[in-house]
């Protein structure tokens, strides 16, 4: 059984790791991923960006491929330690229609 120091250390690993692998993708790969994110052979017409349904989600864009490992390894870690990540447990933000006018 993992101690809850052990816990913290794998959990702040799987984030850092992420988010170098999204800057990879997002910041310095910026040109490539703008190219590779509309073609075909990268994301398959029934794929998303985090399920691309391509059999080798590195081939030529070794970065993307770093991400989706980091990404799902981050899942799996939050899921072990019970703490939520799906996009269901964001409560939307209120929109100002939402807000009565207040009185002067």
């Amino acid at each position: 059984m993992h101690r809850p120091s052990e816990n913290i250390r794998e959990l702040e690993e799987a984030i850092s790791n992420f988010i170098i692998s999204f800057e990879g993708v997002f910041d310095h790969d910026w040109d490539m991923t703008k190219n590779c994110i509309t073609d075909d052979c990268f994301i398959r017409d029934n794929g998303t960006f985090i399920q691309p349904g391509v059999s080798d989600e590195s081939n030529n864009w070794w970065n993307r491929g770093s991400l989706l490992s980091a990404y799902r390894h981050l899942i799996e870690v939050l899921d072990k330690n019970n703490i939520p990540h799906s996009a269901e447990c964001i409560q939307p933000l209120p929109r100002p229609q939402d807000f009565e006018p207040s009185e002067p």
